[in-house]
């Protein structure tokens, strides 16, 4: 009985039974990020090398959560979190490692 005591009061303590599943469940969905998307024309690849240069340069800033970067189309698309960065940063970030990077659209 005494351990029972215990952990019922350790549990009220520490506030267990206020959490319950709904306003968790809330408190995640308000906390995932609303992701944006860009393509950009990369013209200056020119090597195979160009799209990892790329891919490295535009990963680097922060917020980026993707690039997927096309030799042959000569773009790269990356998702990102708006809340940390945007297309001109990337596209700056880009540029200083050589590769000029213009937003579509």
């Amino acid at each position: 009985m005494k351990r029972f005591a215990i952990l019922v009061l350790g549990t009220l303590m520490l506030g267990f039974p206020a959490i319950a599943p709904t306003s968790f469940a809330q408190s995640v969905s308000e906390a995932a990020p609303v992701l944006a998307e860009v393509t950009f024309d990369v013209p200056g690849m020119t090597c195979a090398l160009c799209p990892v240069t790329v891919k490295a340069a535009m990963s680097g800033v922060e917020g980026v959560q993707s690039v997927e970067v096309n030799f042959d189309a000569r773009t790269a698309h990356v998702i990102f979190d708006p809340a940390l960065t945007d297309a001109a940063a990337i596209s700056s970030a880009s540029e200083q490692a050589g590769y000029p990077a213009i937003a579509q659209g």
